[in-house]
């Protein structure tokens, strides 16, 4: 049944991008099961077409495919071999995908590693920003037996030790295809990749960007100016970088995971709500259509995942998330993290429900909630805003108005920000070290 729902799959998203059967499955025997296949296809169908513009330097889909076989070479002669695995702590660059691709062709697991995070576990070889500049960009022809390499991500999963998460290709299928169904991603040929490739959604952007064969923009760090240089059609963000640019006449879709929206009222028309797991891979969509009557739903599932519940944790293909969700009329709604929920009273209370009403209120810019030991309710609430011009009164009687009792904040602090990593994250456990 396997292999007859990768065909189909495989069918449907052939006829989406318009590929010549003939010609991706050649490119297939030459590559593997790979994003160097795909690599090398378009390589071989449009050679002068741009595929990524960094610092406002073009490199074509034949340019950037002959650097990544000839790197591969340089590579293997460097002591790298399939098996191996290879960790990439590096920001977003055609120098680290170029050594991406050269050791998943040689058949090497590629680990793509946090930048923000220590490393820990093992690997035969471990690249940082600067030992990748160094590394050799070229080598005469050798011949080394091709074997199926893997890129993969790392997570800290529940147990807050990272691990490598690999996910069979065959179930990446459809997760790609409703991309191209609900977002019509295949059609936006500028793609500004704003979050970096060890996040999922970076990962899965840059991909369908190459499986399209359009143009992906580069840069280290976001940059707002890049979209009034070029036409970027669609955007990959993080709900933090939404208060930071505006809508160009070109953008014509924004992709935001990772962490609840906030500051996206301006972009309704155009923003796409993704939610996904790195365990897991992508697991729904919400279009704009679906926003515009549910404005908190994450979307509908992805077709042909195992989705069930226990005790209101999703499960996904028999892998916990860790989430707390739930359906309505078919559509998603996340109440909170599992770790994070709250037990006021005896009642369940839920954090991230809370946000999102507090931040509804107009001299709200933002909010985080979070409890404190209570002798005589177990926990209480407590929330940290960011705004101007709302009392605490103000806040104290919209709660009211809004929450049930036990949700209420027993105690409100304004602060100038809160903490969020880089991937748009709430630190909650930053919060006491603001009071």
């Amino acid at each position: 049944m396997a292999i007859i729902s990768t065909l189909r799959e495989t069918l449907k998203i052939k006829a989406f991008l318009r590929m010549p059967l003939n010609q991706l499955l050649r490119a297939v025997v030459q590559e593997g099961l790979s994003i160097n296949a795909l690599l090398a296809f378009h390589a071989k169908r449009q050679p002068h077409s741009p595929l990524f513009i960094e610092n406002h330097l073009i490199t074509t889909y034949g340019q950037f495919y002959d650097d990544v076989v000839y790197m591969s070479y340089a590579l293997y002669e460097y002591g790298i071999r399939a098996g191996q695995h290879v960790g990439f702590q590096c920001d977003n660059s055609v120098t680290l995908l170029r050594a991406v691709f050269a050791a998943e062709r040689i058949g090497a697991t590629v680990v793509l590693l946090h930048t923000g995070r220590s490393v820990k576990g093992h690997f035969d070889f471990l690249f940082t920003e600067e030992q990748l500049k160094v590394l050799p960009q070229k080598a005469a022809a050798i011949c080394f037996p091709k074997k199926q390499g893997k890129v993969v991500l790392q997570t800290s999963g529940t147990t807050g030790e990272p691990r490598s998460v690999h996910t069979a290709v065959h179930t990446l299928l459809a997760p790609f295809r409703a991309l191209l169904e609900r977002m019509h991603f295949h059609t936006y040929r500028y793609v500004y990749v704003a979050t970096p490739f060890f996040h999922g959604y970076g990962l899965a952007f840059l991909t369908a960007t190459l499986a399209a064969g359009n143009t992906v923009i580069l840069s280290k760090r976001f940059d707002v100016s890049l979209l009034k240089a070029y036409p970027i059609e669609a955007i990959t963000v993080v709900p933090t970088l939404l208060s930071r640019f505006n809508q160009t006449p070109s953008l014509r879709c924004i992709a935001s995971g990772s962490a609840p929206l906030q500051n996206s009222e301006r972009f309704d028309a155009i923003l796409y709500n993704l939610y996904g797991t790195s365990e897991v891979g992508l697991v729904s969509i919400a279009t704009p259509e679906q926003r515009a009557m549910y404005p908190a739903t994450i979307g509908l599932p992805i077709d042909g995942l195992n989705i069930v519940y226990d005790e209101s944790e999703l499960i996904v293909n028999n892998k916990r998330t860790g989430d707390l969700v739930e359906e309505k009329e078919g559509l998603l709604f996340i109440k909170g993290r599992l770790h994070d929920r709250i037990i006021s009273g005896g009642e369940n209370v839920f954090p991230q429900h809370i946000e999102q009403i507090i931040r509804t209120h107009p001299k709200i810019d933002d909010v985080a909630v979070t409890s404190v030991e209570d002798s005589q309710f177990g926990e209480r609430v407590i929330v940290y805003i960011v705004g101007d011009g709302v009392s605490e009164q103000e806040i104290y009687t919209f709660c009211k108005e809004n929450l049930a009792n036990y949700e209420c904040p027993k105690q409100i602090y304004f602060v100038a920000e809160l903490p969020y990593s880089e991937l748009g994250k709430l630190n909650r456990r930053a919060l006491p070290n603001l009071l």
